[in-house]
């Protein structure tokens, strides 16, 4: 990647959300890197591979579902980051090893060969026969947003019109956070792409901090937000944002919130379009976002 943004925007999916324990942030930025990795097509604005690249996402969250009996992070990890006592169970138990990391190099294996697949409209669907790729068209709402995106992507467009923070780049690939995360019913997309500005500002880039650096701003972004300091940091203005979230709606996952699953682009936005539930909570998420980055 020559534009390192994506990287920084995607730190607050970590931890299900800023460490709120919903979907894992190897799935959230799995499903990113696909549509990263399929940016090209999706750009072409060939609907047939737009369906064809939802199908993808939805493949890699049932594999990472299968392979370790969850995708939602208090789930996988088996400790809740939300607490300094189940921080330390998950450091100092060695759960940050033997699960995360066993879990993102498995990961990046199967990812690396769905990204080298090309995508094809054709291709099969779990279970059923080949579709024709008859996909719905892009999201209603104007030349300003992205082909694909109907959770994310909107909340990003509006966040960026007020503030200038985040990019096109960033709409374009939020696509893989719609449905509750490659449409798996967990962290709801809206709240995933009110997230990525912040981490646009208060995110670091791995690959310039080094493993040292980076275990650094975990660990202390983690005791800021146990000890309630007030220093504005990644933990310190996200995870507050969230907990509003599920204080405000009632829960973090999308199949909670809207009471259903999308298997396909097609049937989340059909929801999408006249849902009075969706549209109160995209309305919500721009409008905590524009506050926190005042």
């Amino acid at each position: 990647m020559t534009d390192r943004s994506a990287v920084k925007a995607a730190c607050p999916l970590e931890g299900g959300g800023v460490s709120e324990g919903s979907t894992c942030g190897v799935v959230s930025g799995g499903c990113m890197s696909l549509a990263l990795g399929h940016l090209g097509d999706l750009l072409e604005g060939d609907e047939g591979k737009v369906e064809a690249l939802y199908r993808r996402l939805r493949d890699y969250t049932a594999w990472f579902e299968e392979s370790f009996g969850s995708t939602l992070c208090r789930d996988r990890c088996g400790a809740d980051l939300r607490k300094a006592s189940g921080f330390a169970d998950y450091i100092l138990t060695g759960k940050v090893l033997t699960r995360c990391v066993n879990h993102i190099g498995k990961a990046v294996e199967k990812l690396i060969e769905m990204v080298n697949l090309p995508l094809d409209e054709r291709e099969e669907r779990e279970g059923g026969e080949a579709s024709a790729g008859a996909a719905a068209a892009p999201v209603a709402g104007g030349a300003g947003l992205p082909v694909g995106g109907l959770c994310a992507a909107p909340v990003l467009h509006r966040i960026r019109e007020e503030t200038g923070k985040g990019n096109r780049f960033l709409e374009d690939i939020s696509m893989a956070l719609d449905g509750g995360i490659g449409l798996s019913g967990g962290l709801c997309g809206a709240l995933a792409g009110a997230l990525l500005p912040l981490g646009e500002v208060w995110g670091i880039d791995p690959r310039s901090e080094g493993v040292f650096g980076t275990l650094r701003f975990f660990v202390r972004g983690h005791l800021n937000l146990y000890a309630g300091r007030g220093r504005k940091g990644l933990w310190s203005v996200g995870n507050p944002l969230v907990r509003g979230f599920r204080r405000r709606f009632g829960s973090l996952e999308c199949r909670e919130l809207t009471g259903r699953e999308f298997g396909s682009r097609d049937d989340l936005e059909d929801y999408v379009r006249e849902s009075e539930v969706c549209r109160e909570i995209r309305d919500w998420c721009v409008e905590e976002a524009l506050r926190i980055l005042g």
